[in-house]
């Protein structure tokens, strides 16, 4: 056998035994919080808009169905310079709701720039004990806020939970295995008190944590801000955590196109640059896997066909468990598809990284961070 035999084969086991380790780690059922029945604090939901005219306007349904007393919780709205008339409904809103508030926002303010300086001056604002965090194109399950502090515990300092993407179509669908499976890997290492990431759009702050790092303000600035905030929250010594129920579902739009995945991916994998060794390592090696399988099926298709079914079967049943506890579905035949959408996707994503472009987000070109 060939050196690039065994390196194949290397890659392609290694993969294997995490979706193997992932399958058996995941809990059969999630572990049951007890109603919260302490006095309810008061919350203040922090919401940085940005060209989301189609959008921000069922995220804000969502907010106002929460079962969480409306003199217990504020909405504090800003917006990221949109040019596409979102601040007209965030300001009809403000004036037609008494606990949503259209916060003007200083574009120049304390070196600041784009989503992280909006939460900035909205958390400076927020009376809360408590920010939750969420995206102005995504949907709130309406027992979002009690879920969340039903399972708060003493020393956490931030908390995150599972967001998916909404299908409509099926790239969606595979958008939404893809976060599933993503989310599903981080909840398993953050059980074993390894801190990853959390999720911005479904992030819940102790306003104390928040201030003993400073805040965004004190920060470096981040394409992925939540993870920033995350990163130095745990720094201070704050435990975390992170949920995996229906109950605390956040659900987000699809992305419409390619090349615009492309561009999210490109401006996640600056964050995870910023991971821990071992967890950019296993990234690695989960990219390499798809181009190994695809020349490990030339150099000996015997090893590879066996072994290309198993990885198949273990992702599935994986990502069926993870799906089943979140009380989602899509159909068998969609999990398979999904090992040669992600394989094209992981590829196509490597050489876009790559090449010398700057990552751009919703009309924002970032050369570092």
């Amino acid at each position: 056998m060939s050196v690039l035999f065994y390196v194949l084969l290397f890659i392609i086991l290694s993969v294997i035994v995490v979706d193997l380790i992932l399958w058996q780690a995941w809990r059969a059922k999630p572990i049951n919080a007890e109603p919260y029945t302490g006095e309810l604090p008061f919350i203040s939901i922090l919401l940085a808009v940005r060209n989301e005219v189609h959008f921000v306007n069922y995220t804000l349904n969502s907010l106002e169905a929460l079962d969480y007393p409306k003199d217990k919780y504020e909405v504090l709205m800003g917006d990221d310079e949109s040019d596409d008339g979102s601040s007209k409904i965030m300001k009809a809103w403000d004036k037609e709701t008494n606990n949503f508030f259209y916060i003007p926002i200083d574009m120049k303010k304390d070196n600041l720039d784009a989503k992280a300086n909006v939460l900035a001056q909205l958390a400076d604002k927020a009376k809360g004990e408590f920010l939750m965090m969420t995206d102005a194109d995504a949907e709130v399950a309406p027992t979002w806020i009690m879920k969340n502090l039903a399972c708060w515990k003493p020393g956490l300092g931030i908390q995150s939970g599972f967001t998916l993407v909404k299908v409509d179509s099926f790239f969606s669908s595979m958008q939404m295995v893809d976060w599933g499976l993503a989310l599903g890997m981080v909840k398993i290492v953050t059980g074993w008190k390894i801190p990853v990431t959390a999720v911005g759009n479904n992030m819940m702050v102790s306003k104390e944590a928040y201030q003993k790092v400073g805040g965004y303000r004190a920060i470096p600035f981040s394409t992925t801000e939540d993870f920033a905030l995350f990163q130095a929250i745990v720094r201070k010594g704050y435990s975390f955590q992170q949920l995996a129920n229906e109950e605390s579902l956040v659900y987000t739009q699809a992305i419409k196109g390619f090349w615009n995945l492309l561009e999210q991916r490109k401006r996640w994998m600056r964050g995870a640059m910023e991971l821990p060794a071992f967890m950019k390592t296993l990234l690695l090696i989960q990219a390499l896997y798809f181009p190994a399988m695809l020349i490990m099926i030339f150099v000996n298709p015997l090893v590879a066909i066996p072994l290309f079914g198993l990885k198949i079967t273990l992702q599935s049943l994986f990502i069926d468990k993870i799906l089943d506890r979140l009380n989602q579905y899509l159909p068998l035949g969609h999990l398979f598809i999904f090992e040669f959408y992600s394989g094209f996707l992981s590829v196509a994503l490597m050489i876009y990284y790559l090449l010398p472009l700057p990552v751009k987000w919703k009309g924002r070109k970032y050369t570092k961070g």
